[in-house]
């Protein structure tokens, strides 16, 4: 008997995990990323791209799919995913395991400053110019805009277009 799994992707462990399945005979992977990336990697299973239109429409695919489990190891931004991804299960009894790595925790000598959201993150670096290197992902880049005193290390998957508004910053 094949079991149909749908992995729920956006992190290195849900292509991890993909690949490791893959090799199982009696697993049927299919992995769905949200297509926020351009030109994703070939992962060995079969993939998806984009939104299944909500709630409801994730249910109608995994009913239609005859999905017989959900693994949502999508990104930490990916509230919204994953909120759905729970109730979509819950409704058509699907069962689902969530996997998460670990999150950071400050160690001794660290200076952390603990924030909202990005639009404070910028903020926080205050008015004196700072060197910064920003890996947070292009949709929330421009909120560093804001804050143009600072010179910029930017690191993302795929350009920054268009480039931040800012004198000083290296991709």
């Amino acid at each position: 008997m094949t079991h149909r799994i749908l992995i729920l992707g956006g992190t290195t462990e849900a292509r991890q995990l993909a690949g490791k399945l893959a090799r199982r005979k009696d697993f049927s992977i299919t992995l769905s990323l949200a297509g926020r990336t351009e030109s994703p990697m070939a992962q060995g299973v079969p993939m998806r791209s984009g939104g299944f239109g909500g709630m409801q429409g994730l249910a109608a695919y995994l009913h239609r799919e005859q999905v017989d489990l959900v693994v949502d190891a999508t990104h930490p931004y990916a509230a919204r995913m994953s909120a759905n991804a729970a109730e979509a299960a819950r409704q058509t009894r699907v069962p689902m395991v969530a996997l998460r790595r670990a999150g950071w925790e400050p160690v001794a000598g660290d200076r952390w400053t603990f924030v909202e959201s990005v639009a404070e993150a910028a903020k926080a670096l205050g008015t004196a110019p700072r060197r910064v290197l920003l890996a947070i992902g292009r949709q929330e880049a421009g909120a560093f805009e804001a804050a143009p005193q600072h010179r910029y290390l930017i690191r993302s998957v795929d350009p920054i277009e268009p480039k931040l508004a800012v004198p000083d910053a290296v991709y």
